[in-house]
């Protein structure tokens, strides 16, 4: 991979954050599934959460099918990454399928993980700033 994204900028609008996402699925897209291009992509999603606003649908599909050909249930750190990625863009459907296979993965600890993540987040993966019609000026 050419572009180290930990050097990125803390804070950062999501139309450039769009550019970054484009530019690591040109990148690892179709053939670099390893640890170090999942933690890659977990610094673009970290600086995406911190926008506040939702992924471009497009790039989300991409980088769900992506997650979905790097998924490596018998890898701890893969799944914790993949975990986090999915948390901070709100990748429904990769939540989803990781829920559905945690009962047929050998590792404790890897299904503690997922269990973890649907106690902390399953009520709000489809809108993790509370968005509801309530308009009270909180997030």
């Amino acid at each position: 991979m050419e572009t180290d994204f930990r050097s990125l900028p803390e804070s950062m609008e999501a139309e450039e954050l769009a550019a970054y996402f484009n530019k690591f699925l040109s990148e690892c897209g179709k053939n670099d599934y390893s640890l170090y291009a999942l933690k890659q992509l977990y610094e673009l999603a970290y600086r995406q959460w911190d926008t506040y606003e939702a992924l471009n649908p497009e790039i989300g599909e991409k980088i769900e099918a992506y997650l979905m050909s790097a998924m490596n249930l018998k890898s701890y750190e893969i799944t914790d990454v993949i975990i986090s990625i999915v948390e901070n863009l709100s990748l429904k459907n990769v939540f989803l399928y990781l829920l559905d296979c945690r009962s047929s993965i050998g590792s404790a600890s890897i299904r503690h993980l997922i269990d973890e993540a649907e106690e902390s987040y399953a009520d709000t993966i489809d809108d993790p700033y509370n968005n509801d019609d309530d308009d009270d000026g909180w997030l």
